[in-house]
């Protein structure tokens, strides 16, 4: 590959600060947390008195270094030194061949109280989403082919940050079991534990965590938010739980299929054909149990009757006492709707305790048929009072069901009824679950079902939730992930020329200061790593470390938004070919090649598509093409377990034995070719002196020449 020097030309350090003297119009769609105010060295910046933790100032100096180090980042507020630290320091406390190992388990069973309750909270989930460079973002099996961003994910489909944090967690907490009294664990210690196993979607260990908090002799200090905590965790009903992937929670309408809520042979049989298909297809086992792979998250958690049933757990709630609070209630509400309990959501919750009462009008069982009413006061100081909170939840709950259009009734009756404002947030939930619910293979599967009665969704329900949300009373001001459902929505919908006028209005700009934002950081790093250049290439990357993770996040941000652009431009050429007034029309012939003169960073070297007259297919020169992944052909791979439905085992002797060998869709090798993103650079490399060698410095440039433009 040629490589061009059309970002910035060869010449001195210092006219890579000109890059940041450039002015670009801020525009409305928003795409993570702003950054403001005035930036400093990582080893400069000002901590005030008031924003220092106390606990450094009483400690004497650590036996352990990294120990050290993660108090020193904990106090100076470095979010982005304080994960890896936490790992280093629990590996060590987890190795017993490491020549510190003993010194560093004696010396956090002694910590006290309160700095270990300080360690934790720097890394929790919910609380210090910094520990998570890409906290927000729906990473999806897509961008582990094209993107390097994909390897934050492990073969689980899980953040590799939180599945490091909880083995240090799980490490510290055994350590700390065996302390004295004086320096025993509390319990808001252990809700930070087992909100790290709802990161590490890891409910096995937060079963764990909740033994533990009773064999310690905390059970009676247990309160409704440790139960909700763990209800989170065991559901997988928060965000950060089920890794902002909103597909790895919707309920299949297939698991509604009981001995009391039969369905023709023939249907399930269809049913199961494309639940197989859809595993021959997986690559990875994301989403499935570590401790048994050929079963689904979903399938663990749909079960409506047992000891695992969130129903059990909900009886178990109400015996422990705890009083009941609107977070607990709405946390409930989420955790009912994974086994598709809509029933016990509308009797148990929103009737028992709000005083909404839904009422069918006639025996249709159309959505359109439902009626809404009531809904009791509340005192100011009531813990049940609605807030915001209960609206998400009843989107998150009625969503997950696909019931969008019951759903949507509540949430506006709930809205009107206690005057509570319909955040951002909930719209934007709305239309994730919304276009989830109009998305294969949920909407096939769910019209199968329940036939004419069925409450999926369409496209044209997704189009009505956006024109709703962007239009008055309500004006919200969509983010880069809304846009990126509509304008899915608009090429399903064969809408090509305002999906393409769409993109070029909003998507291209909002891409532009994505990638300004990036120049900037990365100019930012270099010129710090130019400046500490006399010290050593460890000591000046600690120093720099706050803007190296400024320079990873803005180039996280940029690398995700390109890949969900060209994701748009694939779906749309292959939407194209598919329709058959596209390939005959002027699209094939001149909008397509249009396209690729106007957005050519946004296709890929090789371009597919369907004419009237055949396929084509444009093979791009070398000199015009980023390459951001390479092709390994030729890989075979080996189809995942999946297991077989009860139908197929009924007549076996001892198919209710839990140790019967259940049966299992036989395996199958696939010959792929295989995508694989090429590396990004996680540490700057230092800039060459005046005096360095000219291959040096050659190599130096040609690698940021590289990082920038991938």
């Amino acid at each position: 590959m040629t490589l061009r020097r059309l970002v910035w030309p060869r010449g001195r350090l210092d006219g890579l600060a000109m890059l940041k003297k450039q002015h670009h119009e801020p525009i409305p769609f928003r795409h993570g947390r702003p950054t403001s105010g005035r930036r400093y060295l990582a080893s400069h910046k000002a901590v005030s008195h008031s924003q220092r933790h106390l606990f450094p100032d009483l400690m004497p100096p650590t036996v352990c270094p990294e120990l050290g180090n993660l108090l020193e980042s904990i106090q100076k507020l470095d979010t982005s030194q304080i994960s890896w630290e936490f790992t280093a320091w629990t590996d060590i406390l987890s190795d017993e061949n490491s020549p510190g190992h003993e010194a560093a388990v004696r010396e956090a069973r002694e910590l006290p109280g309160p700095t270990l309750s300080e360690i934790l909270r720097s890394i929790d989930p919910l609380l210090s989403t910094e520990v998570d460079i890409a906290h927000g973002l729906n990473l999806t099996q897509g961008h582990a082919q094209f993107t390097f961003p994909g390897k934050l994910l492990n073969q689980f489909g899980v953040r590799k940050v939180h599945h490091g944090i909880l083995q240090g967690v799980r490490t510290l907490i055994t350590i700390r079991s065996e302390a004295p009294s004086p320096h025993s664990l509390t319990t808001a210690d252990y809700e930070v534990a087992m909100r790290c196993a709802g990161a590490a979607v890891d409910f096995q260990q937060a079963k764990v965590f909740w033994n533990a908090m009773a064999a310690q002799g905390l059970q009676d200090s247990r309160t409704s938010k440790s139960w909700a905590d763990f209800i989170k965790a065991r559901f997988m009903t928060e965000p950060e739980y089920y890794q902002f992937d909103r597909s790895r929670v919707a309920f299949l309408a297939r698991d509604l299929y009981s001995n009391r809520n039969p369905m023709p042979m023939s249907v399930l049989k269809h049913q199961d054909k494309i639940r197989f298909s859809v595993n021959a297809l997986k690559r990875e086992p994301w989403n499935r149990r570590i401790d048994e792979l050929d079963e689904d998250m979903r399938r663990l958690m749909r079960r409506r009757m047992g000891y695992k049933s969130f129903k059990s757990h909900w009886i178990r709630g109400l015996y422990y006492g705890h009083e009941m609070d609107e977070e607990l209630l709405c946390t409930s509400m989420v955790a009912f709707a994974r086994s598709g309990s809509l029933n016990s959501i509308k009797k148990m919750i929103l009737e028992n305790y709000y005083g909404v009462v839904v009422t069918q009008k006639d025996a249709s069982g159309q959505p359109a048929d439902i009626e809404i009413s009531g809904g009791r006061d509340f005192p100011p100081n009531s813990p049940l009072t609605p807030t915001p909170r209960l609206l998400q939840a009843i989107v998150e709950a009625f969503g997950s069901m696909s019931h969008i259009v019951l759903g949507t009734k509540l949430l506006d009756f709930v809205s009107r009824r206690y005057n509570i404002p319909i955040p951002h947030k909930t719209w934007s939930s709305l239309l994730n679950w919304t276009y989830i619910s109009a998305s294969k293979p949920f909407k096939p599967i769910r019209d199968m079902q329940t036939g004419q009665l069925s409450t999926s969704s369409s496209a044209a329900d997704v189009r009505h939730i956006w024109h709703a949300m962007t239009s008055e009373p309500y004006n919200i001001t969509p983010t880069f992930a809304d846009l990126d459902i509509y304008v899915k929505t608009l090429i399903n919908q064969r809408s090509f020329g305002q999906a393409i006028a769409t993109i070029r209005a909003h998507a291209i700009p909002h891409y532009s200061s994505l990638l300004t934002n990036y120049h900037n950081a990365l100019t930012d790093e270099i010129l710090q790593l130019d400046a500490l250049a006399t010290l050593s290439k460890a000591r000046a990357s600690s120093l720099t470390s706050r803007a190296t993770s400024r320079r990873r996040h803005a180039q996280l941000l940029k690398d995700h938004t390109h890949h969900l652009i060209a994701s748009w431009f694939s779906r749309l050429l292959k939407s194209a070919s598919a329709t058959k007034s596209a390939r005959g029309g002027s699209f094939a012939h001149t909008r397509i090649p249009d396209l690729l003169l106007e957005f050519p960073d946004f296709f890929h070297p090789q371009v597919r598509y369907r004419t009237a007259q055949g396929h084509v297919v444009l093979q791009r020169p070398d000199t015009d093409v980023t390459k951001r992944f390479d092709w390994d052909n030729g890989t075979w791979r080996q189809t995942l377990p999946q297991k077989k439905s009860g139908i197929y085992a009924r007549d076996f002797e001892g198919a209710d034995d839990p140790e019967f060998p259940w049966p299992r869709v036989k395996d199958m090798k696939v010959l792929e070719w295989k995508r694989v993103p090429r590396r990004r650079s996680d540490v700057m490399l230092r800039p060459p002196r005046e005096w360095a060698k000219e291959a040096r410095a050659q190599e130096w440039w040609d690698t940021l020449e590289e990082e920038l433009m991938l």
